[in-house]
């Protein structure tokens, strides 16, 4: 995995192999500049996500949810914790990082309600309530409107819809990175 704690970040995208040239030649002054890419997810609310998860009574307005997203190579991502009714709203951004493009590649979102320890199904407390797959999009295609993807549910080995969704935006770019 690559580790971007001692690394500056530069704000241009690069676009093409010119640019890249470019840019090297220009900015980089004995520097070891590194391509990544960075996709930028903004996690906004998730709908109706107590409808078809409740089998023990909960006080909604107490309940405590948070969006863990995972990659292919099994990092994971998590959103802060929010109280929530059956709408809890995140509003946050989430960068994940690629050392080569992303091609074909796709995310694992998992809406978790957490303190549910009255629920038998769980000895963590935290119950995934809903859970969606969705695709790293293409290099700087920018989002026209706010994706949002149908929930699941895993009840034993199928896959059960549970009415309630999850609304967000993603966006790719390539960008320079120095090395120290």
């Amino acid at each position: 995995m690559m580790n971007l704690s001692r690394r500056n970040f530069f704000n241009n995208t690069i676009t093409s192999h010119r640019d890249h040239y470019n840019f090297n030649h220009d900015n980089n002054n004995n520097n070891n500049l590194e391509e990544v890419y960075v996709m930028k997810l903004f996690i906004k609310k998730a709908s109706n996500i107590i409808r078809f998860n409740d089998t023990f009574p909960y006080s909604f307005e107490r309940a405590i949810y948070r969006v863990i997203v995972s990659d292919e190579k099994g990092r994971e991502f998590s959103t802060t914790r929010r109280m929530g009714t059956p709408t809890p709203e995140w509003n946050e951004h989430i960068e994940i990082c690629f050392e080569s493009e992303p091609i074909n590649q796709e995310l694992t979102l998992m809406v978790i309600r957490e303190n549910c320890y009255d629920d038998p199904g769980t000895s963590t407390g935290e119950k995934v309530v809903g859970r969606a797959i969705i695709p790293v999009p293409e290099l700087n295609v920018r989002p026209k409107k706010d994706s949002v993807v149908e929930l699941v549910k895993l009840v034993g080995v199928d896959e059960k819809r549970v009415e309630a969704d999850i609304s967000f935006l993603t966006l790719l770019n390539r960008v320079l990175i120095e090395t120290n």
